[in-house]
C-alpha cells in the first residue's frame, strides 16, 4: 500500500480547522438533595428567629373527681431558637479580549462563569448545613457563621466512641469521635436512631447518606424498592425506601455532606431560611477586566431538633 505520488494529505497542511466539538461537558457532581428537599423561609434580619412547642408528658394519672374543683396547670411556653444568617460568595474575572472571543460551546464566557459559580455555591451551602460548626454572631474581622445541623442534635445522635459527644452550646460545635471510636454502620444503629426520634415525637421520612455508607444500607434487610424524588417535572435523586418499625424511609445518597454522617430528618421540619440567594453583584472593572460576584446569606432553621436523628461516626471506605 502505497500514497498516490503529489497527493495533498493533511500532514502537509497546517491551516486545517482543528475539531473542537461546541459543547462542554463537565463530570462534576451538582446534586443537593437535602437543600433540594426543605422548605424555603425569607429571613429578614441577620439573626434568624423561629419557636418551637413540645407538648406536656404523657399522664396515666389522668383522672378526676366528680364536682372536683379545677386546679389549673402551668402552660407550657413556646421555645425561641434562633440562628444566624451565614454570608458564602463565588465570584468569577474574566477580560475584556476573553469575552470578546468565541470559545467552543460557550456563547458569553462570563455568563458561563456565573452559571458555574451558582452551582459550586448551592454545593458549599448544601455542605456547610450538614456540616459541624456552632454559631457565630461575628465582628468586623470574623464572618458570621450559622449552626450546623450536628450542632443542634441533644440526645437523638448516636455517636462513636468515648469522645464523641453533643455540642454543649449554640456556639460549639460537636464534638466527633477519634480513630478509635470509628465504626461501621449496621442495620441495628440505624434502628436505634430512628427510635430516638419517633420517642421524641418526631416521624423521620428521609435518610441522607454518603456513596460508601449508602452501599452499606443497600444490604440491610429493612431496605425495599426503589423510588425516585420529584419536585414538577424534576427528578431530583433516586431512592431506596427502607421500611422501619416506625414508617417508611426515602434513602437518598448525598455526595456533597461527610461521608462519616447519616442524616434521619424529616424535611417539613427543617427549613433554609435566605435574607439574601443567590444575589448577583458587579464589582466593576479593573483594568481590561471585569468580576462578578453571586452572594447568599442564609441559615438553617431547624424547626424541632427532636424531630431528627443521626448515625455519626461511621467508616468512610
Amino acid at each position: 500500500m502505497t500514497k498516490v505520488t503529489s497527493a495533498m494529505a493533511t500532514y502537509d497542511v497546517t491551516t486545517n480547522r482543528e475539531d473542537l466539538t461546541d459543547a462542554i461537558y463537565r463530570i462534576t457532581p451538582e446534586d443537593t438533595p437535602v437543600t433540594a428537599a426543605i422548605p424555603k423561609v425569607k429571613a429578614t434580619a441577620v439573626l434568624h428567629e423561629w419557636s418551637t412547642q413540645a407538648l406536656s408528658s404523657i399522664n396515666t394519672a389522668n383522672a378526676r373527681l366528680e364536682g372536683d374543683a379545677l386546679t389549673r396547670a402551668a402552660s407550657t411556653a413556646p421555645v425561641r431558637r434562633q440562628n444566624y444568617c451565614q454570608i458564602s460568595s463565588k465570584d468569577a474575572t474574566v477580560t475584556g479580549t476573553q469575552r470578546a472571543t468565541n470559545p467552543a460551546g460557550i456563547d458569553d464566557m462570563m455568563a458561563y462563569q456565573m452559571s458555574l459559580k451558582s452551582v459550586e455555591l448551592r454545593r458549599d451551602m448544601e455542605a456547610i448545613i450538614l456540616g459541624n460548626t456552632g454559631q457565630n454572631a461575628g465582628n468586623t474581622t470574623t464572618a458570621r457563621t450559622l449552626r450546623s445541623l450536628n450542632s443542634w442534635f441533644s440526645g437523638n445522635a448516636v455517636r462513636g466512641g468515648s469522645t464523641a459527644a453533643d455540642a454543649t452550646a449554640a456556639t460549639a460545635a460537636a464534638l466527633d469521635a477519634t480513630a478509635g471510636g470509628i465504626r461501621t454502620l449496621t442495620e441495628a444503629l440505624l434502628k436505634s436512631a430512628i427510635l430516638l426520634a419517633y420517642t421524641d415525637g418526631g416521624n423521620p421520612n428521609m435518610v441522607s447518606v454518603g456513596p460508601f455508607n449508602k452501599q452499606i444500607i443497600s444490604g440491610f434487610t429493612g431496605r425495599s424498592s426503589q423510588q425516585q424524588i420529584v419536585s414538577g417535572n424534576t427528578i431530583l435523586a433516586a431512592a431506596d425506601v427502607y421500611k422501619s418499625d416506625f414508617g417508611d424511609l426515602k434513602i437518598i445518597p448525598n455526595r456533597t455532606q461527610r461521608e462519616r454522617d447519616v442524616w434521619i430528618i424529616d424535611p417539613t421540619k427543617l427549613a433554609l431560611a435566605s435574607l439574601r440567594m443567590f444575589e448577583p453583584q458587579e464589582l466593576g472593572r479593573v483594568g481590561d477586566a471585569v468580576t462578578r460576584d453571586i452572594i447568599s446569606e442564609y441559615t438553617l432553621e431547624n424547626r424541632h431538633p427532636d424531630a431528627h436523628a443521626a448515625v455519626l461516626d461511621c467508616t468512610t471506605s
